[in-house]
């Protein structure tokens, strides 16, 4: 599948528009309550959740307090709403492979999906700290992502191997699916401890280059090109 299918180039070089990615394809007309939590999304994505008032909500959303406190109560039940769609959206991108044999280029699919995914929702994983210590059920959602997640990786690991693709036993597969989850999930924050600073598609990018080279020691020598060339793509 070219990367066209699923992204731009710019000067050379693959995009993900996490922008453009809102859960259930929510746009900023319509229900007012739709609008408050795409608001919301943004301003938690862009400043952090603790950083984010209800007035400030309202205010970028252009409603007073009272019709923001009329759709939810308080910023917990914001938190609630958002992490609900998460779930739905993180349920289809941890969808198990739908055509076998399995490609590199159905794992490159996965990749984006799943990419694009936390992007749109980074603010869990950015705050996960102070998010989990005051909403306890995010970080009981945000475990059960990164097993699903890790289980994933291995799924389809498993059965690059058997197409041939991959040469990777089946202990090792293991050990590199949990590289890769902590790759996907946590690569911003050791970005931000190392003091680089990049806005979300860059670090999507950074993050999809390092997982592909990450399958690099284990590729079957057929598929090292192939694996090589996609990984190019994101080379900043």
């Amino acid at each position: 599948m070219p990367v066209g299918a699923f992204t731009y180039v710019s000067n050379g070089r693959a995009c993900i528009e996490s922008a453009s990615v809102f859960p259930h394809g929510w746009g900023m007309a319509g229900k007012t309550r739709n609008r408050i939590l795409v608001t919301s999304l943004l301003l938690f994505n862009e400043h952090g959740e603790p950083n984010t008032t209800t007035n400030d909500i309202a205010d970028e959303v252009d409603i007073s307090p009272g019709n923001l406190h009329y759709h939810f109560r308080k910023k917990e039940q914001v938190v609630e709403a958002l992490l609900d769609e998460f779930r739905a959206d993180a349920r289809r991108v941890l969808q198990p492979p739908e055509e076998f044999p399995v490609s590199i280029d159905d794992f490159w699919v996965f990749l984006h999906l799943l990419l694009e995914c936390t992007a749109a929702y980074r603010f869990l994983f950015r705050d996960l700290e102070s998010l989990t210590e005051k909403y306890p059920h995010v970080g009981r959602a945000l475990g059960h992502f990164a097993k699903g997640l890790a289980a994933v990786f291995e799924l389809y690991l498993r059965e690059l191997a058997k197409s041939g693709e991959l040469d990777v036993s089946e202990d090792d597969a293991a050990i590199v699916s949990r590289n890769l989850a902590v790759i996907a999930l946590f690569s911003e924050r050791f970005d931000g401890l190392t003091g680089r600073i990049d806005s979300a598609d860059d670090t999507a990018l950074r993050t999809a280059g390092s997982i592909l080279n990450a399958l690099k020691p284990w590729s079957a020598a057929a598929t090292l090109g192939h694996i090589e060339a996609l990984a190019t793509h994101y080379e900043a």
